[in-house]
């Protein structure tokens, strides 16, 4: 019994050494989010819709391809728990390869489509002009931010995520301190307004991209590439590669045409409510840090045991991440319920019926933060052990048997209140977790190969 509590112990202490840098991460993420848009609302109401939008489609596009680096962190992290570091340096570098062809690829399509994608969304003719001008900017960066998203990954597969972390550190505070000099013109600078702070952003992940590659071209205890890697191309681990990471970028996609769809689909109940469900969905996010970071470490740990040649700690690892999101989040959950108002309060000062609004939706949301931690922990526990084809299928079901139906039937027919919506998500996230849950109890995802 001794015994046994000391490796769970153990666990727990692995858990949390990966998850920690993560949750820190997400967090330094958010807060450079709110200064872009503290500094760019100081120029206006068109300014900050035109930088809103276009970081929206930006990063949207971004993430979707950055699941590319789904498979390259499972298969690093098998690599390390294998003891294969050259193993994990080939797949590392193939990865990256993989990252700049369709960095290129998205940069190029992004660049010469920005102008299409503001004729399409109806905004102030001003707003698409500015946002235009950002978009452009922006998506030139992507040649090197695919790279630095998925350098991230295989850093994070071979169990280093503190080396993610102090690059995060370093490329927001370049963003926001060339946020500050470019768009309002100081210190001999031009003023540059809103094409100051896409160029803020470009040159702040250029920078992440190569301080992350002399990361991993310095080396550390298990990743250690050389520049002969990226010239050597190994068909077998890109389509190795390619398999596991598919449908992890096809679930990126159909979250974000859902999401789309379903905020859409809110906006029809006025802008009151609208900004409520805003409001509350900013003070939920902040539950959102613990289970990414829980996920992560789970995801490695997963991996690493599979590696290994040990299931059975595998599969305790996944239990003990997603037991200790619970109680993180759970305890997030507990504080929605009991100060929405405060909460809500903090976004939106002085606005009676968004707080009022956005209160009643936060506490709804607080009922669902057990099934959002059991669901972002299992489906990193998944995607591990090179399982990435089921979280797709319940993203799908969960999106277009639930979801989407219920918000269409709540909002249209039965011409409910946000609260109901609310409801809608929380069965929505209820479906995920009850079938994550009961995959990952059968078993079967130990046997995957990767």
């Amino acid at each position: 019994m001794v015994a046994l509590d000391q490796v769970q112990a153990g666990l727990w202490r692995r858990i949390l050494h990966l998850a920690w840098p993560a949750i820190l991460e997400m967090v330094l993420h958010m807060m450079v989010g709110i200064v872009d848009t503290a500094m760019v609302g100081r120029l206006g109401a068109e300014e900050l819709a035109a930088v809103g939008l276009g970081s929206r489609i930006l990063f949207s596009t971004i993430f979707t391809f950055a699941a590319l680096g789904t498979g390259g962190a499972a298969l690093v992290a098998r690599s390390i728990g294998a003891k294969d570091p050259e193993g994990a340096n080939r797949i590392a570098a193939q990865a990256l390869v993989l990252g700049l062809l369709a960095g290129g690829i998205v940069a190029l399509a992004g660049f010469y489509l920005a102008n299409y994608i503001f004729t399409w969304v109806r905004v102030e003719p001003q707003v698409a002009i500015m946002g235009r001008k950002y978009l452009r900017i922006t998506m030139l960066a992507g040649v090197f931010m695919l790279p630095l998203f998925i350098a991230n990954a295989v850093l994070r597969g071979a169990g280093n995520t503190r080396a993610p972390l102090v690059v995060a550190l370093i490329a927001n505070g370049v963003n926001i301190i060339g946020d500050y000099l470019l768009i309002f013109g100081l210190a001999g600078f031009p003023a540059l307004g809103v094409a100051g702070a896409a160029v803020a952003t470009a040159l702040s992940q250029v920078l992440g991209c190569f301080l992350t590659l002399g990361i991993l071209l310095r080396g550390n205890v298990d990743l250690h590439l050389r520049p002969h890697n990226f010239f050597c191309y190994d068909r077998e681990i890109m389509r190795r590669i390619l398999r596991l990471s598919i449908p992890a970028v096809l679930e990126e996609s159909v979250l974000t045409i859902s999401s789309l769809i379903f905020i859409f689909m809110v906006t029809s109940l006025g802008t009151v409510a609208f900004a409520a469900h805003q409001v509350a969905n900013s003070v939920e996010s902040l539950s959102f840090m613990p289970g990414h970071g829980f996920a992560i470490a789970t995801a490695t740990i997963v991996g690493q045991k599979l590696g290994g040649q040990s299931p059975a700690e595998a599969n305790d690892g996944g239990q003990q991440g997603t037991l200790m999101a619970l109680m993180a989040m759970g305890a997030m959950g507990l504080l929605f319920f009991t100060f929405p108002r405060q909460l809500v309060y903090l976004f939106a000062p002085g606005e009676a019926q968004v707080i009022s609004l956005g209160a009643r939706a936060i506490r709804i949301g607080a009922l669902e933060q057990p099934c959002i931690a059991a669901t972002m922990v299992l489906s990193g526990a998944l995607r591990g052990a090179g399982e990435t084809r089921y979280p797709l299928y319940v993203t799908l079901l969960g999106n277009w048997l639930v979801r989407m139906p219920l918000t269409y039937l709540v909002i249209y027919v039965w011409r409910l209140s946000l609260g109901a919506v609310w409801i809608v998500t929380v069965l929505d996230w209820l479906f995920r977790g009850s079938l994550l849950y009961r995959y990952y109890r059968r078993g079967k995802w130990l046997t995957v190969k990767a």
